[in-house]
């Protein structure tokens, strides 16, 4: 992150479950605020809440998500390799059925790799304490471990495609693991704008249900 900078992401997601109770859930903005400092190697980042709306189980409700706060440091590099840790902290602000009702925290391990002037690689180990509602609708702390491995590709002008894997060993209170498969295209508008389009899936079932997304988002640096 450029020192005194501040990138701006936003992002649209429509997730649908498909199986027993399941429906569509769509939310926005999701952003994102990276904040620069006066090390180059430090940065400040900030979730503000995003509305979302559901229609799981047949039951159409709106609200906002929970608000977040982090920090990133880089560690060190070289001509081929970059890696840094950050942290998280969530707070409940958000509306009873999309909070996660539980102050949430995260820990990473984030590194990458340039293979050639093409192909790049990247990846992150997650710790994460997060909350949930349990089988009696109140909200569960649980421990969630959650690796993820990208891999980039260039293209001719400023554009490239990404395929992302990440496995969650709990996808939630009393649920087993999951893997989440996400692919997608990212273009630069100039020096200060970038958009990006995804689609996700996950191949696992989870009490019978499946998920796949499509989302788009874009970026502004100021």
């Amino acid at each position: 992150m450029q020192t005194g900078r501040v990138l701006v992401e936003n992002g649209y997601t429509n997730t649908v479950t498909t199986g027993p109770g399941g429906g569509v859930t769509v939310a926005y903005p999701q952003s994102l605020l990276r904040i620069g400092t006066a090390d180059p190697k430090f940065e400040l980042d900030a979730t503000p809440p995003s509305f979302e709306r559901s229609s799981l189980a047949g039951a159409t409700i709106g609200g906002s998500s929970d608000v977040g706060l982090g920090a990133k440091y880089e560690l060190g590099y070289s001509k081929r390799w970059l890696y840094g840790v950050n942290a998280a902290i969530t707070y409940p602000t958000g509306t009873q059925t999309f909070s996660a009702g539980n102050t949430e925290f995260t820990g990473s391990l984030n590194w990458s790799y340039t293979v050639n002037s093409c192909v790049g690689i990247a990846g992150a180990t997650s710790f994460n304490a997060l909350s949930g509602l349990n089988s009696v609708g109140s909200a569960q702390s649980y421990f969630a471990f959650i690796p993820s491995l990208v891999v980039t590709a260039s293209l001719p002008g400023p554009s490239e495609f990404f395929g992302e894997y990440a496995y969650f060993s709990q996808a939630g209170v009393g649920l087993g693991g999951k893997s989440l498969i996400d692919l997608g295209y990212v273009r630069d508008l100039g020096e200060h704008v970038q958009l990006d389009v995804e689609y996700g899936f996950s191949p696992t079932v989870l009490a019978g249900q499946k998920q796949h997304y499509v989302g788009a988002g874009a970026s502004f640096m100021f």
